[in-house]
């Protein structure tokens, strides 16, 4: 087939699939479809897509492209994901997310390689399928494999009124431990061809931080130096009107500034042998902090419609290209692979949270219930990121360069499964754990008299609205920090004053708001229900009395009282929690 052919059919057959699935996402989310997300939606209809490609006869050219995901469709919704971020309710959370997502992925990762070398050594799975390394091969499978994506879960999150902090949590661990899964990754790779050894475990910790921190200050050195430019294109604050002539617009330049630098920090990330997904993330969270509130009203409101379209049609993208894939599965499957696989997955996200969890509780002040617990565990989805990194794994054959196929098909069908099974009883799932319809403080208080059981509902609620209500010295030093020398430099809100480019919003909700609001709280605050602010004491006793999980009659958990009261979905506290 010619190139112009390719362009003509493939390329074509391809945008249809595109444009098919955002009508269907548009329609799943107007009628509130809750049997299917819209990314299992995508899915299958790549999977038919894929079938009809096969049968047409040009499918080889619609196989995954590791450089295609990593460099064109994960840094839109990475970069979406910092800058659309609810920066106040992620850092209050940040130990606990952290936690999960860093040694989480690593228990995850090393549990999952590790049963799966050992069904190499019983033979279970077929030796004759890997390469000249099984042990390290194996670990790289546990590494891709721990890499979550909750795509599915979060958008129904958003239309059933969950407590901010399961949402912030899930959100939060899954950008960081797809960046922890993808260094880890790479980690392993670089001692492919080195014999393992207790002596290589402390270089390997070392490699792994010392990529994270540079990562880290990569993404903030770019977007600090973008946010002092653009500081010095503003007359005063928020001010429209700029120098220049008649067909000057400041405008695209703004934009131009901000999506370029943006790209620029992943792109040195990476050239550099560091996570771009880390650095991407920590810039989309600085020009949301800073440079959002530097530029003009035009510009702001185009950048947060402009970043929000390209997450949403990226990830979108993903899922249908994933479908597709069906219909390119290699041959060189291992059926002890696909048959081990998904009880693996929960298996090792088991390992990972309910130990975990368990020492979260014993260093936050106000503790992690066991319903959202095993919402955490349910949430634990694979997506593109775990694909693209088994595209990637190390060669089994010097002339090819398909890397190992057993492990690519093992992963697809992991992927397959979780997303459409698990992505669709995530609504049934909160429902019957009792987690819709509760504000944080009612979750909390629920905790509190599970690490209590003497305890009745009112006590357990007022200690967790007096230790809501401490102040948190580490948050009020930074603002300090931030409002006395960072601000005047770089750009951003002033203290107390709302929102600077409203888009229909309720006022009343903008001045609500602290400084540390994102350019994204709208879309957070109608998706999630964080707009109901309902934070007195009266209400959190009434949830903690009316709540009683479905599954109180096992004797493990400790029974409550159900009734009918319900609160709303209210912003947690500045200072309600210490991790």
């Amino acid at each position: 087939m010619t190139s112009e052919g390719y362009v003509s059919e493939e390329l074509t057959l391809v945008w249809l699939l595109l444009i098919t699935t955002v009508l269907t996402s548009f329609f799943i989310q107007r009628y509130q479809v809750q049997f299917i997300p819209p990314s299992g939606a995508a899915m299958i209809l790549g999977m038919v897509c894929g079938g009809i490609v096969k049968v047409a006869g040009f499918h080889s050219g619609l196989r995954f492209s590791p450089a295609a995901f990593f460099y064109g469709l994960l840094p839109p919704i990475v970069f979406a994901a910092g800058f659309t971020l609810k920066k106040r309710d992620f850092f209050r959370n940040f130990g606990t997310i952290t936690v999960f997502a860093v040694p989480g992925t690593f228990i995850s990762a090393l549990f999952f390689g590790s049963i799966t070398y050992g069904l190499v050594a019983i033979k279970v799975v077929s030796r004759s399928h890997l390469g000249t390394a099984p042990l390290i091969e194996c670990l790289l499978y546990g590494a891709l494999i721990s890499a979550t994506d909750p795509v599915a879960t979060l958008s129904i999150f958003a239309d059933m009124d969950v407590p901010p902090v399961l949402y912030n949590v899930v959100f939060g661990e899954s950008v960081l431990n797809d960046a922890t899964a993808i260094v880890l990754f790479r980690t392993l790779e670089e001692f492919y061809e080195t014999p393992l050894s207790w002596g290589t475990v402390p270089l390997m910790f070392w490699r792994f931080f010392v990529i994270a921190a540079g990562s880290i200050i990569i993404g903030l050195a770019v977007a600090y130096g973008c946010a002092f430019i653009l500081k010095r294109f503003q007359l005063s604050p928020g001010a429209d009107t700029r120098q220049g002539g008649p067909a000057f617009n400041e405008t695209i330049y703004e934009i131009a500034l901000v999506v370029m630098s943006a790209y620029l920090a992943y792109l040195l990330s990476e050239t550099l042998a560091l996570s771009g997904i880390v650095t991407l993330f920590f810039t989309g969270i600085c020009h949301a902090h800073y440079t959002y509130y530097s530029v003009s009203k035009e510009a702001a409101i185009t950048l947060k419609r402009l970043f929000e379209f390209a997450a949403f049609l990226s990830e979108m993208f993903v899922f249908a290209y994933l479908g597709l894939q069906v219909g390119n599965i290699r041959k060189g499957m291992d059926v002890g692979l696909l048959i081990t696989g998904v009880p693996l997955v929960l298996l090792s996200r088991a390992v990972n949270i309910y130990p975990l969890a368990y020492l979260v509780n014993k260093g936050r002040r106000l503790p992690l219930p066991r319903n959202l617990q095993h919402t955490l565990f349910a949430c634990g989805l694979r997506g593109a990121v775990a694909y693209g990194l088994a595209v990637n794994l190390p060669n089994i054959d010097a002339e090819s360069d398909e890397g190992i196929p057993a492990i690519e098909s093992a992963t697809l069908v992991i992927v397959l499964v979780s997303t459409l099974l698990f992505g669709g009883i995530t609504g049934p799932m909160v429902r019957h754990l009792g987690l819709q319809g509760l504000n944080d403080q009612a979750v909390h208080a629920i905790g509190y008299q599970e690490l209590n059981e003497s305890m009745d509902p009112s006590a357990a609620a007022h200690a967790v609205r007096e230790i809501s209500e401490n102040p948190d010295t580490a948050h009020a030093m930074w603002k300090q920090l931030d409002r006395t020398y960072l601000k005047p430099l770089f750009g951003g809100r002033s203290g107390g004053q709302p929102h600077l480019y409203e888009l229909g919003d309720d006022a009343d909700e903008a001045e609500g708001l602290q400084d540390e609001a994102s350019p994204h709280h709208v879309l957070e605050m109608q998706g999630s229900g964080l707009g109901h602010m309902q934070s007195g004491l009266s209400s959190v006793e009434a949830d903690v009395e009316a709540y009683q999980p479905p599954y109180a009659s096992d004797p493990a958990f400790s029974p409550t009282h159900r009734g009918q009261a319900r609160t709303g979905n209210g912003l947690p506290h500045d200072n309600a929690e210490d991790t």
